[in-house]
């Protein structure tokens, strides 16, 4: 009897030991598919790498639907490089439509390609706001290149004649500088435009091999420049479109996202990825962005903090991710306000804009509670307003004096001696946000359909 009950013993360990062994591979099985069993460095460089793709660090291996522009400005700047021709240009297209990444695609290029040495100086409209600025800025690159970081100057005046004297004494064989200035219109804004008539001049002078290139976003910059300084122009003009179709764009947004198949990690990763650019919500996302805009640098935003959360307990990018951190960008500070406040503050709210859907954009406390007692006799006498009461004349004026202090609603005139309840003010919301946050309010149903406009009072 005793050796029976052993020998069952025996076999319920190994039927247990056997449950157990299938249950920790189905559990492995599970991690392995989820990401959880990949090593923590994989995790790191993805998200550095993607990180840096979106803070423009890397630049794409290829620019999509730039082909002409780019031979265009290839051409030129080899021309300068190597045959020592001086060239001016001007960038102009949308913003985010790509002019700063055609130009450092093609400089990184002429670089890999080691045909000659060159020198690039980079000026910014936004942060170079005057010639001084913009002067020093130079001549500072210049030194460096040169190697003659022990030269300071002491006035503007040193700093201008000293970039004159290394603009206009080389020959062909000097080392080439190709100048870039962001925001072109803004250095044509400038006084006198001393910096733009000095580097053209420069140029036009085929002295010192250099190239001017500007980008801009209007499409009038040339008419802003003066006569001197026009004349000395090559008036070339490139011009750099956004994609028209929404494929394209799509597989732009794609690209950034995917990762150098190096390991299995990457894999997966780019398979997880393959299958979130087929979800509705994914696509309706993208779609919008591009009917609004078809600036790739608002979808970039929007990859910022899924990017960001990348890790053991969350290794791929998921469809509420994109939800979530598109909701963020789309809300203002007004929105997050109508979050925070009570159920009365939220009821006058509706009253407002029950009055202007009645064409009374201009309106005082007493015509609001006026609004809001009607919907409340409305409401208790189809006995829908359970959990609800009517507030008193006094309460419900500190609930719209709290309104006035959050700026909300906003005052129209001067208070003088008019009592707090008459004094005219009006909504500071449009109808749209009122019913995004009617909607999303923690409130009654019957509240809800009021301030949807789905029950008439």
């Amino acid at each position: 009897m005793a050796d029976t009950l052993d020998l069952n013993d025996y076999l319920a360990d190994i039927s247990n030991k056997k449950r157990e062994d299938k249950l920790d591979e189905d559990e492995e099985i599970k991690n392995r598919a989820l990401g959880r069993y990949f090593p923590t460095t994989a995790y790191a460089n993805a998200r550095s790498l993607i990180l840096a793709r979106l803070n423009q660090q890397i630049l794409p291996q290829k620019l999509v639907s730039m082909d002409d522009q780019y031979n265009t400005l290839h051409k030129l700047l080899s021309q300068t490089i190597t045959a020592g021709e001086s060239n001016s240009c001007v960038i102009i297209g949308n913003r985010g439509a790509g002019k700063t990444a055609l130009v450092r695609t093609v400089i990184r290029d002429l670089k890999e390609a080691k045909v000659n040495e060159f020198c690039v100086v980079y000026l910014n409209g936004l942060t170079e706001s005057t010639d001084k600025l913009a002067l020093n800025k130079i001549a500072s690159e210049l030194l460096t290149e040169q190697d003659q970081r022990d030269v300071s100057f002491t006035s503007f005046a040193d700093s201008f004649d000293y970039l004159l004297s290394v603009l206009k004494s080389g020959d062909k064989s000097s080392l080439p500088v190709i100048f870039i200035l962001e925001e072109f219109d803004l250095f044509a804004q400038q006084p006198k435009q001393a910096l733009l008539y000095n580097l053209f001049d420069a140029a036009q002078s085929a002295q010192n091999p250099m190239a001017v290139i500007g980008l801009t976003c209007r499409l009038d910059t040339l008419d802003l420049l003066e006569k001197r300084v026009k004349s000395r122009f090559s008036h070339r003009q490139i011009y750099v479109f956004p994609t028209s179709e929404l494929t394209v764009f799509k597989e732009i947004a794609q690209s950034t996202l995917y990762l150098p198949e190096t390991d299995a990690y990457s894999e997966k990763f780019n398979e997880t990825l393959d299958r979130l650019f087929q979800t509705p919500v994914l696509n309706e996302i993208i779609r919008s962005i591009f009917d609004l805009t078809k600036d790739m640098r608002m979808f970039h935003r929007l990859c910022y903090e899924p990017v960001s959360n990348l890790g053991p307990s969350h290794p791929f990018l998921e469809t509420s991710d994109f939800a979530k951190s598109s909701d963020i960008q789309k809300s203002d500070s007004k929105t997050n306000i109508l979050k925070g406040i009570a159920l009365l503050e939220l009821m006058l709210i509706i009253s407002m804009k029950k009055l202007r859907e009645k064409g009374i954009n201009v309106f005082n406390f007493q015509m609001v509670y006026e609004e809001y007692k009607n919907f409340m006799n409305h409401t208790q006498v189809k006995g829908a307003a359970f959990g609800m009461k009517l507030y008193k004349r006094a309460v419900a004026l500190k609930g719209f004096e709290s309104l006035l202090m959050y700026e909300l609603i906003c005052p129209v005139d001067h208070v003088g001696k008019c009592p707090k309840e008459y004094r005219m003010a009006k909504l500071a919301l449009d109808q749209g946000q009122v019913t995004e946050a009617v909607l999303k309010a923690d409130c009654p149903f019957i509240v809800k359909k009021w301030g949807t406009g789905a029950l008439a009072v």
